[in-house]
């Protein structure tokens, strides 16, 4: 799981093979990663949302 010698206080993403130090909470690229995807899906909804109302507004005024 973590690849972790005496002397490099670093460990290896299980996911994206990239060392970290130890210390942290999690591997950072990978939480960065998450966040971008967290927002897109967001801006996502909010585009279906936007589209859907803007449908309905157009049926009910015309």
């Amino acid at each position: 799981m973590s690849d972790q010698t005496a002397t490099d206080q670093t460990v290896r993403c299980d996911r994206c093979a990239h060392r970290y130090p130890a210390a942290e909470d999690g591997c950072p690229r990978c939480r960065s990663i998450r966040r971008t995807n967290s927002v897109i899906v967001a801006l996502l909804v909010m585009l279906v949302i936007l589209t859907l109302v803007g449908w309905i507004g157009t049926l009910v005024l015309t």
